[in-house]
């Protein structure tokens, strides 16, 4: 991390580097599956003013060498876009009982990607806003994986979050006494009063022709 940006800093890029394992599966229909291996802090910078571009491809994290568990192991690198104007959300996540980092692994388009045959998917989308990623857990067509927000990425976040986020303080409204009033009337003329069950209507010789 650098010395130069900080948590009041209002736009803030978290780098980090995401490592999934290639697992196979006794599956007819499926040889493998794709599980979150690690998520490691890198850097800091300045955000430009437009979130990150997080939609990178995997590469092996190490040529094959034979049996070894490493050949299955890939890796990106991506950014935790940190925006004052979401501090609203990171607030959120903070005070779930799960606080996560939110990785979304989709499967590649065949005629998009010309890499690695053992690797179909990339990282589409990582994100600390669960309001963000609320749109792919609704289409349900992507892999959407929950990390947890723990080490020195959950304390910058903590204090992102306590210096730019500033919720509204409550204000009870003060009910207007007349409109009470005549609501409790059922809106009626606040002339007439209730006597016993039936209401009244006023005595005067000027009101009582109004009502006739």
């Amino acid at each position: 991390m650098t010395n130069v940006i900080s948590p009041d800093s209002r736009h803030v890029l978290y780098a980090v580097r995401l490592i999934i394992e290639r697992q196979p599966i006794d599956n007819q229909w499926q040889s493998h599956r794709w599980v979150i291996h690690d998520l490691v802090p890198l850097e800091l910078s300045a955000g430009g003013g437009l979130p990150p571009s997080n939609d990178v491809q995997f590469q092996r994290l190490r040529q094959p060498s034979g049996d070894d568990a490493g050949d299955a192991l890939f890796t990106a690198e991506a950014s935790l876009d940190l925006h004052r104007a979401e501090a609203e959300a990171y607030a959120e996540n903070l005070a779930s009982s799960e606080p996560a980092i939110y990785a979304v692994l989709r499967h590649n388009e065949d005629e998009d990607y010309s890499g690695d045959d053992d690797i179909d998917i990339h990282l589409a989308e990582i994100s600390l806003s669960p309001y963000n990623i609320q749109d792919y857990e609704d289409c349900g067509e992507d892999q959407v994986e929950k990390l947890p927000l723990q080490g020195p990425i959950a304390d910058f976040v903590k204090e992102f979050v306590e210096i730019h986020f500033k919720p509204e303080p409550f204000i009870k409204r003060k009910r207007d006494k007349a409109r009470v009033d005549r609501d409790q009337l059922g809106g009626a003329d606040p002339r007439l009063r209730r006597n016993g069950d039936m209401f009244q209507v006023p005595t005067d010789r000027k009101n009582r022709d109004e009502y006739h």
